[in-house]
Formats: C-alpha cells, sequence, structure tokens
C-alpha cells in the first residue's frame, strides 16, 4: 500500500472553517447593533441632562424664566423642562428649585436636577 501526500483541504474542513468564520461575523454584527442602541440611549440621556442644566442655569441668570421650557435637539427630540418652583425668589434669599426633563416620545425616564436660585441684589 502507497500513502499519499495530503493536498489541500477535505470537505469537512471547509465546511468547518465557514460555520467557525460565520459564527465570528453574527458576533460581530450583533456587537455592533448593540453599541448603536446604547449610543443613541446615552444621546437623549446627555440631552435631557443639557436640558436641565440650561433652565437652571437661565433661572439663575435672568429670574424670569417660565415654568416650562422647551428645547430641540438636533436629532429632532424635543425636551420639556418644567421647573418645581418660580425662579422669582424674594430679596435677600435662596430657595431650591429643581428642573424636570424629560422627551416627548423617548422611553427615557425623566431627569431631575436640584440648584438654589437666590436673590441678593
Amino acid at each position: 500500500m502507497t500513502i499519499k501526500s495530503q493536498q489541500g483541504f477535505s470537505l469537512v474542513e471547509a465546511l468547518i472553517a465557514t460555520v467557525i468564520l460565520a459564527i465570528g461575523i453574527t458576533g460581530f454584527i450583533s456587537m455592533q447593533a448593540s453599541f448603536a442602541s446604547k449610543s443613541a440611549v446615552r444621546t437623549a440621556i446627555n440631552s435631557l441632562i443639557d436640558a436641565a442644566s440650561s433652565a437652571l442655569a437661565q433661572c439663575q441668570a435672568d429670574k424670569t424664566t417660565g415654568s416650562s421650557l422647551s428645547y430641540t435637539y438636533e436629532n429632532n427630540m424635543v425636551v420639556t423642562v418644567t421647573l418645581n418652583k418660580s425662579c422669582n425668589i424674594a430679596p435677600d434669599e435662596c430657595d431650591a428649585v429643581t428642573a424636570t426633563a424629560s422627551a416627548e416620545g423617548k422611553g427615557e425616564k425623566p431627569f431631575k436636577l436640584t440648584t438654589y436660585v437666590c436673590n441678593f441684589k
């Protein structure tokens, strides 16, 4: 009996390599999809934080801010900020004002931010 030297790949080896490659590509695509969805959630949360912070800064600066403000971000997300108290604080006093930011049509929980607004003139 003569022993032949093996050349190339057998069909079984090629099938196993194809299965391993398919599993790797599927894992890579699912990681990309997961990252994209988490990135959108982070963007929404950052928009809520920014809107609440901006409303409180405006409240501290000019004391004439209304009780509800709306901001529109570049991804067409509308964020509404509601203040729990008026920004018109009595002279020589400070009061805690809470801004609650919520996004319309998004599944994110409202974000609350509290700061003190003072009126020392």
